[in-house]
């Protein structure tokens, strides 16, 4: 659930939520999409993937066998010296685009009850209902942990987080692969501003590696990424009152060597229209015509030293598997 219409605060035991997407407000919204589906070539921001329905099926694709990702990267989770990275237990994690609660628990689960009692683990999500979920579990699981989740988009709204404390921002999942290299460039550069001196920030960064095997990772035989992909269809029919018909749409997943990255496009099985109140003449799609999803951009070692030198953070460390299919990149805010 996307709920941009009514901020709340919901209390999940002694954890609590609060909605700032009202902030940014329903119009802006309806706004981008609209823009986006009349630009060429028409696309859609990853970042509406992610209602309740996405972020389910998002986390059973990150059980399957094709999806490397995440099993590599909870592996050197599970791995890191996070004692020795963090130093004082009187700290903030903050998580952006926590989704569901398993790779932050594989990080809170190796602290003892009392060190927990100096931290506050601050998730931040644009999904309402998947925040929640993952709060109040984490709030059964970890009672002595301060929690509090913010429902934002964290590209546009980082002031929220509060700034008194040393913090560790944690970005993971290779995420960041969501975002243009440029754009990527900006993200960092904008939370290493908001960050001090002593404060870090953990990305995982999905490798470089086989074209077979990152494409199998993006078109499961199963299906599910396919209806994860044509499910964007409907989180768009319900902000923009258009009337997409997802099996209209077909799944397409490639990688595009020029610019390193997957992507991921809904294809037309024929030519179609979609009607819209915020448009003022119905979309049209020709057969075989793309609406652009999500890219999935993939980095080697110099890539994740240049976008810290960028953004005036240094490298302290990059924590690999052995077959170097994922990083965790450990910057440091040094002035």
């Amino acid at each position: 659930m996307m709920d941009y219409n009514t901020k709340e605060i919901v209390k999940c035991g002694s954890a609590t939520i609060v909605n700032h997407l009202p902030e940014i407000g329903l119009l802006k919204v309806v706004s981008e999409i609209v823009d986006g589906l009349n630009s060429s070539p028409k696309r859609i921001s990853c970042k509406y993937f992610y209602d309740t329905e996405g972020s389910n099926l998002f986390t059973e694709i990150t059980r399957l066998a094709e999806y490397y990702p995440t099993r590599t990267e909870n592996a050197i989770l599970r791995e890191l010296p996070l004692e020795k990275l963090i130093g004082s237990f009187d700290i903030d994690i903050i998580e952006l685009g926590s989704g569901d609660h398993s790779k932050i628990t594989l990080i809170l689960e190796r602290f003892s009850e009392a060190q927990l009692q100096h931290m506050r683990y601050i998730p931040v999500d644009i999904s309402f209902s998947t925040l929640e979920t993952s709060v109040r579990k984490l709030a059964e699981r970890f009672p002595s942990l301060a929690v509090e989740g913010i429902v934002a988009d964290y590209y546009h709204q980082m002031h929220l987080v509060p700034g008194e404390r040393k913090k560790l921002f944690c970005f993971l999942g290779s995420t960041i692969g969501n975002l243009d290299r440029a754009e990527a460039m900006n993200f960092v550069r904008n939370i290493s501003d908001i960050m001090r001196p002593g404060d870090s920030f953990l990305i995982g960064f999905d490798r470089i590696k086989d074209t077979s095997m990152l494409e199998s990772a993006y078109n499961d035989q199963t299906g599910l990424t396919a209806r994860f992909n044509k499910n964007i269809l409907r989180v768009v029919n319900r902000l923009i009152l258009s009337d997409f018909d997802p099996d209209d749409f077909v799944h397409r997943a490639f990688y595009n060597p020029r610019h390193r990255r997957i992507e991921m496009h809904v294809e037309a099985k024929k030519s179609l229209r979609v009607c819209c109140p915020y448009m003022k003449q119905p979309f049209e799609l020709q057969k075989g015509e793309t609406i652009h999803t999500e890219n999935s951009h993939k980095f080697d070692e110099c890539d994740i030293h240049a976008l810290g030198e960028h953004a005036g953070l240094a490298v302290n460390r990059i924590f690999s598997d052995k077959k170097e299919w994922f990083s965790l990149a450990y910057f440091r805010k040094t002035n």
